[in-house]
């Protein structure tokens, strides 16, 4: 199946270079591009062939990243978008995730890990590396904590932690049925419930939540 693919970057150098690299993986293609948040958002609204993934910077002139992706995330909400970015700052990360990004490239990230991230996101909704998830470890524990434990241990079901569990290790929801014997449609099921409990607007927001309450760490996670 092929993946179609936009980028929204205000630095012209770089994104005719991501223009060409992503053109250049198999079954992926560029449909089309933006040097801002705005002419982004213009575009898809007029496009008839919207993008399955979107390559967003944060720091551009006219609307920013963070602006443009609360848009997206209001009406095209399953267009998958990953947030390229030089500074890993804490704050940016969360409130990108809070607000429906499904993964964080670096600007300097290797070619092979801009194919991984794309097909990841395309196929499990979430991208992280390592490096970015213990950012978003120690951004959280800064956090106070609203809830108490007591009352998040109860939130979940003891099946719907297990299944919580799987996609953090990026098990996609066939893979997760085989695993647990349970039907596909089960476990979307528990995954619909999993995001209406924890408030999460997508998989990506499952993942900041299992961290947050320390239902999995870091190093759990396969990348």
């Amino acid at each position: 199946m092929k993946i179609n693919v936009a980028i929204a970057d205000d630095q012209k150098l770089f994104r005719k270079g991501m223009i060409a690299l992503v053109n250049s993986f198999e079954d992926m293609n560029i449909i089309f591009e933006a040097e801002n948040g705005k002419q982004l958002v213009d575009r898809l609204a007029i496009e008839e062939v919207k993008p399955d993934i979107i390559l967003l910077d944060l720091s551009m002139p006219e609307m920013n990243g963070l602006e443009a992706l609360k848009i997206i995330k209001e009406t095209q909400a399953n267009i998958g978008v990953i947030i390229l970015t030089i500074h890993e700052a804490e704050h940016h990360i969360l409130a990108t995730i809070q607000a429906g990004a499904n993964g964080y490239l670096a600007k300097n990230a290797e070619p092979e890990e801009v194919e991984k991230a794309i097909r990841e996101v395309f196929k499990n909704d979430f991208y992280f590396t390592l490096p970015m998830l213990e950012i978003m470890r120690k951004g959280l524990t800064k956090k106070p904590q609203v809830v108490s434990l007591d009352q998040e241990e109860n939130l979940l079901t003891p099946r719907e932690k297990e299944i919580l569990q799987l996609i953090c290790k990026q098990f996609s929801s066939v893979e997760i049925a085989e695993k647990l014997f349970l039907s596909n449609r089960t476990v979307e099921g528990h995954r619909n419930n999993l995001l209406l409990k924890t408030g999460s607007r997508n998989t990506a927001g499952l993942v900041l939540y299992a961290l947050k309450h320390k239902f999995i760490e870091t190093d759990r996670f396969s990348n």
